[in-house]
């Protein structure tokens, strides 16, 4: 399978600086709620490898040249946004002189900014009850943005806009995925962000908008498509070619229920009982759970479910993907194709199992092409038990 990648340049603000950058390799992760970095190297000697600065924004391009990954124009597609954060100089034994970038995904930009806000004050440091779409983008909205102030109360300026050149809008909330309550002062915002993901019933995103423009979003079910059932069901088996080497391996839970311990001391700290999915009379396994900056009940539940959620029981089916004519990674649709990418429910069957599985990651790894193994992919997924949109 044939692929042509190559790298867009621009500058904090979003002006092109070069619009066609050829790397020696490549590798970069389109990921759920991680904050993967693009990695990439030049020679140190090129023209190229001159005109970087720190937080410069990097898009990667590809085009399958067989199955036609295309836009509306026949060109290149959008598969990564990053920003330059890191780079280093290196000589190897054979004398030659490399120059390697770091530029973190999309995501990264959130975790600039923390809960500066104090202890307990509502909607901003605490959350009661509130709808997971609501808490992540107020989040947003009063750490990021104009209203991130100390004129608001906050600790100190927050707004990005300032300085640091990032315009960070907020879709319309829909006050949509599950009612959560928690406590977040000095928190880093993209933890916060990727431990509510994990209950909101939905995932998030920041996604650049071109100049210093940026849209936070929150997106019900998954970020991506449901392609586990219908015309466009994805379908990872050793039977149609398109799974190798795999591996399933199953574990009991190592615990099912949990005391969750919040605020107070002694007999007077605030205990709940939290029941996990794999909870049964014949199946009590029972762990503490030190939730102690909760000051609500909602607060506890959410810890001790947090907690017990990774305990539970697993069916753990790991694989390498093999693509296809018909089935391959793909950053946009492509018609009569079935096509993949981070986000997407896909379907998994191995030894008698049948799995729904989240696309939590698509690693693909470049190089300047040799052979046909110069473009790979792989996956890593992650079982849904309630999957859908």
């Amino acid at each position: 399978m044939s692929y042509e990648l190559h790298l867009r340049q621009y500058d904090r603000t979003g002006v092109l600086k070069k619009a066609v950058l050829q790397p020696l390799w490549a590798r970069y992760s389109e990921s759920v709620d991680g904050q993967e970095p693009l990695v990439f190297a030049l020679n140190y000697e090129s023209e190229a490898a001159v005109d970087f600065d720190e937080f410069d924004i990097l898009q990667v391009m590809i085009r399958n040249k067989e199955l036609g990954i295309q836009d509306v124009d026949g060109g290149f597609v959008g598969a990564f946004v990053g920003l330059l954060r890191d780079w280093d100089i290196e000589t190897d034994e054979d004398g030659l002189t490399f120059i390697q970038f770091k530029a973190p995904n999309e995501k990264h930009i959130l975790s600039w900014r923390s809960v500066l806000w104090y202890t307990g004050v509502a909607n901003r440091s605490t959350f009661s009850n509130v709808p997971a779409e609501t808490i992540m983008k107020t989040l947003v909205q009063y750490n990021f943005t104009a209203d991130a102030s100390v004129a608001n109360d906050r600790l100190r300026e927050g707004n990005l806009s300032t300085g640091m050149g990032i315009d960070i809008t907020i879709a319309a909330d829909l006050a949509r995925g599950n009612n959560l309550s928690r406590a977040f002062m000095g928190g880093n915002i993209l933890p916060i962000m990727q431990r509510l993901a994990e209950q909101a019933g939905g995932d998030f995103s920041l996604t650049w908008q071109g100049g210093n423009d940026w849209e936070f979003e929150y997106h019900p079910g998954q970020l991506g498509t449901d392609k586990s059932t219908g015309s466009e069901r994805v379908l990872f088996s050793i039977l149609n070619n398109t799974m190798r080497n795999p591996r399933l391996v199953r574990k009991g839970a190592r615990a099912t229920a949990a005391i969750s311990g919040g605020q107070g001391e002694g007999l007077a700290r605030a205990m709940t009982e939290v029941e996990g999915a794999d909870y049964a009379l014949d199946y009590d396994l029972e762990t503490f759970v030190d939730a102690r900056r909760e000051a609500t009940e909602e607060g506890r539940i959410f810890k001790g479910l947090e907690q017990l959620e990774p305990m539970g029981i697993s069916a753990e089916l790991t694989f390498d993907v093999l693509q296809t004519g018909n089935q391959f990674y793909s950053p946009v649709a492509v018609t009569g194709r079935k096509t993949y990418r981070a986000g997407n429910l896909v379907t998994a069957v191995y030894a008698g199992v049948e799995q729904v599985r989240k696309i939590e990651r698509v690693e693909v790894e470049w190089k300047v092409p040799s052979n046909e193994d110069a473009f790979q992919v792989s996956l890593t997924t992650k079982e849904v038990i309630y999957g859908g949109s």
